[in-house]
């Protein structure tokens, strides 16, 4: 049985986009209004590509530490962190949140690679005591976004708000709902992504929406969540970087990987980039002449040699010009490049610039 939409009383105004083969609504009648509350507010999205694996057992701190890119080890409850699971060849399978809980380990994980990192992890645990199971039915995940997030979760569960760095969390009681409340920082405004029981979902989200316009902010679409994640610079795995990608070309190193920790699958290729040479390649931002933003494979070119190729792209409200990340050969990223890009058949100018294209949002 499909089960309801959190948001289904509004979704009559809503209009639709598909993502990783998930329906999500794109605006809700106005992109622009959403986009300034993400931006001024706060904004309560729809984040049903997230799933949940869950991952219990005596050995599941160990074996987790010895497949992923950070440093799982010391992780106390209520903490978190960002990581890759490579290849052994070093090639992104897939990225996830890991948070740590007293008798469990949850992943949140995009749909784009639940499945494979899920798999990945079962196929390699042998003797050791862990079990990895997919919870993704038992949750629904809303994100709440803004500058002024905090304060509407205040609002919602009429308590002060925790403070909690990135990835970590804390439960909180809203109404009778146990919600999960994670530090979410990939969007470069504050804000928290939350894990509802599936049951409680629409009460939840209800109470939710009315604290975010309580505080001028309102329910936002893909549309919106696309433009502010762009402007940040954050990559999102099966769009910017997938399983032919190294870690570093995504620009990962800073965010999910951990030098010292020692082995896991892949760490050698991923090691041997860091310490002895680079790759040839990585994510980096370009902005465009004029307004509308170029399709994604867009071929790239530095003269007549094609360089890279766009990723992603958004019209930015906040640059008043088009952006773009793309895939680039490391002799053509260097800040201040010119270069073109083929759209609609048409050559762009675009040139090399600085990530992210806009300063992240403090909280109000």
């Amino acid at each position: 049985m499909t089960r309801p939409h959190p948001l289904a009383g509004i979704l009559e105004a809503a209009a639709f986009t598909e993502v990783a083969a998930v329906r999500l609504p794109e605006h809700f009648g106005d992109a622009g209004a959403e986009y300034r509350a993400l931006r001024e507010a706060a904004g309560l999205l729809d984040r049903a590509t997230a799933g949940l694996l869950r991952m219990t057992g005596a050995d599941r701190v160990r074996f987790l530490n010895g497949m992923i890119t950070n440093e799982v080890k010391g992780v106390s409850p209520g903490a978190g962190l960002y990581a890759a699971l490579c290849s052994p060849q070093g090639k992104v399978l897939g990225d996830l949140r890991v948070l740590a809980l007293d008798d469990a380990l949850l992943l949140l994980c995009e749909a784009s690679c639940r499945a494979r990192v899920a798999q990945t992890l079962d196929r390699f645990i042998i003797a050791d005591d862990a079990k990895v199971t997919d919870a993704t039915r038992e949750v629904t995940v809303l994100g709440c976004y803004g500058p002024r997030a905090a304060e509407a979760l205040g609002r919602a569960t009429a308590s002060p708000p925790p403070a909690l760095a990135p990835h970590h969390h804390a439960e909180v009681k809203l109404g009778a709902a146990p919600v999960r409340v994670v530090g979410t920082p990939f969007l470069g405004v504050p804000g928290f992504d939350l894990l509802i029981p599936a049951e409680s979902a629409a009460a939840v989200a209800q109470r939710l929406l009315e604290a975010v316009q309580e505080v001028g902010g309102r329910a936002v679409g893909h549309a919106a969540f696309e433009t502010v994640r762009i402007e940040a610079g954050t990559p999102w795995y099966g769009l910017d970087f997938d399983e032919n990608n190294l870690p570093q070309e995504a620009r990962l190193e800073t965010t999910a990987i951990s030098f010292t920790k020692g082995c896991y699958i892949g760490q050698e290729t991923v090691a041997r980039i860091h310490f002895r040479g680079h790759v040839n390649r990585c994510l980096t931002g370009l902005a465009l002449k004029g307004e509308r933003p170029p399709a994604r494979g867009s071929r790239v070119r530095r003269g007549e040699a094609e360089v890279g190729r766009i990723t992603s792209a958004v019209y930015s409200p906040a640059r008043r010009t088009a952006v773009a990340l793309a895939m680039l050969r490391r002799e053509a990223a260097e800040h201040g490049t010119m270069l073109t890009v083929e759209a609609d058949g048409t050559p762009r100018e675009a040139e090399v610039i600085p990530l992210p294209f806009v300063q992240p949002v403090p909280a109000a």
